[in-house]
């Protein structure tokens, strides 16, 4: 593989090697900002409309087990893949999916903040929020980096001709900022599961 190119470490000036995460960043930061504004914004408007007397929401203590552990990282990776999946569209059911996910998410934790209070919320809340919400706005980036590599060639920006006719919508990176979200999702499942709880 071409390691200019490829997602591995590539050779910086210095004659050092640059970690590949940061290429795959500076290539795909359109579809990061993209897939971050697009998660935020609507997640926000959900926080935002959820009712501040919440009735009939209650919280019930869990078991922090594995088996929280799992459901905890089955939902978040469904939801994460159904983001990432766009890319079967080119990006462009990745939108109402990110809408749609992201204005849900909201709305419950709007509602679980409203149950819970301020103690509550930074005691189970706050541990696993910032990450997870970061891991499911990079999967809604990785379902966008077809279309915004579309939408970027078609303003002047060739995609780079070394990454050859198949990979020419960024499928590849598209693959590894999904894997980086899978990752910190999980990350976030067992901080949700042995420390939020």
């Amino acid at each position: 593989m071409d390691t200019t190119t490829g997602p591995i470490a590539r050779p910086t000036a210095g004659g050092g090697r640059q970690p590949a995460a940061a290429g795959l960043l500076r290539r795909q930061w359109p579809a990061v900002v993209s897939g971050a504004l697009l998660w935020l914004a609507a997640f926000g408007a959900g926080w935002w409309f959820a009712p501040a007397d919440p009735t009939g929401v209650s919280r019930a203590p869990k078991e922090a087990d594995w088996g929280l552990f799992a459901e905890i990282l089955a939902r978040n990776v469904g939801v994460s893949a159904a983001l990432f999946l766009g890319v079967a569209t080119l990006g462009v059911m990745t939108i109402p999916l990110t809408l749609l996910t992201g204005t849900l998410a909201g709305y419950y934790w709007g509602q679980g903040s409203a149950v819970l209070g301020t103690q509550g919320v930074v005691r189970h809340l706050l541990p696993h929020m910032p990450l997870e919400l970061a891991c499911l706005a990079l999967a809604a980036a990785a379902g966008l980096v077809p279309l915004v590599t579309w939408a970027r060639a078609g303003l002047g920006r060739r995609p780079a001709p070394e990454r050859g006719a198949r990979d020419r919508f960024g499928f590849q990176d598209a693959c590894l900022l999904w894997g980086v979200s899978l990752a910190g999702l999980t990350l976030a499942a067992a901080v949700e599961t042995w420390v939020s709880t």
